[in-house]
């Protein structure tokens, strides 16, 4: 999250998934949209408030003059070299090569997993296209299929990660494989004709030192993100805090109730949606939004107090010119069209949230300049 780090997420989730700013002129998206709407409409009372709040912040740790290093990452040769492998893959056909596979190649495969003997239907595929290195897939499944030839049968032996899904987490596995096809990328022509005539660059030149800066851009704007919730951290780690469990199952609702709205545009119980699309029961993923949760009831505690001590308000103008931000951002003609799906309280709540952060950062020292 690149915008106050992730306090907005769920504003920007339902309001994204309401689309009421969109039109795709289609009967299904239609439907689609009116049935997030509905499920939506009440999403306001889904939203935790500070005055819903029954922990209590026992001490506020220093907000002001942090010191922290902001770490941007760099931008390689490599890292440009990948975009711009991606765009002339587009412009790529797949051939078949009589050869055995490397990365890079895409394998057409049907594949069998077994553990402890049994199978089932997540383990298994049917001429499913495997591009080698792409991550699509678990590296150690992807490159299992380096050497292999098209016709040939063979087996991949390998154990899921621990914190795949839950069903067969840490298990060892046991793949049968059989090889329809091997193909690569190819294209006819790769030139500064062809990148001027195609996608408006000068030159092939011209097209890297673009996708460096736009690569640079988005570090800078990842470096700034993390040092905000570094700097958030900082405060609450040298606060105290007396958290009640019922303030963090209120935040996991509110997240859970976001998945719960996926589900209904799916016409599927929340269970079966979360199985099917996260591999994941309801009781695991809330279990993995719970540090999140603690998180939330304490940052909203710490910024309240910093809001109270530093007499911060929201004025008539800074909320519709926030509101208005919102809208502009997601498409919605009307701005007052967002109070259906969120309070005046929520949204305001929300720019305060943004008001402390801004102050925090405002003040903080990076250690790297």
């Amino acid at each position: 999250m690149k915008k106050k780090f992730w306090i907005i997420f769920m504003m920007a989730m339902v309001l994204a998934l309401a689309g009421c700013g969109s039109d795709s002129g289609t009967e299904e998206s239609a439907d689609a949209t009116e049935e997030t709407e509905e499920s939506t409409e009440d999403s306001s009372s889904d939203y935790v408030l500070y005055e819903d709040l029954t922990s209590t912040l026992v001490s506020l740790g220093e907000y002001k003059g942090i010191e922290m290093a902001m770490s941007v990452e760099e931008v390689t040769d490599e890292d440009v070299q990948a975009e711009v492998d991606s765009i002339k893959k587009e412009y790529s056909d797949l051939v078949d090569v009589d050869r055995e596979a490397q990365e890079g190649d895409v394998v057409v495969i049907d594949f069998t997993g077994y553990i402890d003997g049994e199978t089932s239907d997540s383990l298994q595929g049917t001429e499913t296209s495997v591009e080698i290195g792409s991550g699509s897939f678990l590296e150690d499944f992807e490159n299992g299929l380096i050497g292999v030839t098209a016709d040939e049968d063979m087996e991949i032996n390998m154990t899921f990660p621990e914190n795949y899904s839950e069903e067969v987490a840490g298990k060892d596995v046991i793949f049968e494989i059989h090889v329809y096809r091997v193909s690569e990328y190819q294209m006819a022509d790769w030139s500064d004709a062809f990148v001027q005539e195609n996608l408006e660059y000068d030159s092939i030149a011209d097209m890297e030192e673009s996708i460096r800066a736009e690569l640079e851009e988005t570090a800078q704007e990842d470096a700034e993100s993390n040092w905000q919730y570094e700097l958030v951290y900082a405060v609450l780690e040298d606060s105290e805090f007396e958290i009640e469990d019922v303030d963090v199952e209120a935040y996991i609702d509110q997240m859970m109730s976001e998945y719960e709205t996926y589900a209904t545009m799916y016409d599927m119980e929340l269970g079966e949606f979360l199985e099917t699309y996260l591999g994941v029961t309801e009781e695991k993923l809330r279990e993995m939004f719970r540090e999140t949760a603690e998180f939330r009831v304490q940052m909203t505690l710490a910024f309240h107090e910093i809001a109270e001590l530093e007499g911060m308000e929201v004025s008539d103008d800074e909320y519709q010119e926030y509101l208005q931000s919102i809208a502009d951002e997601y498409g919605y003609e009307d701005a007052s069209d967002i109070e259906t799906y969120y309070s005046s309280d929520m949204i305001r709540e929300q720019l305060i949230q943004e008001k402390v952060i801004d102050l925090i950062c405002e003040n903080a020292v990076n250690t790297a300049e």
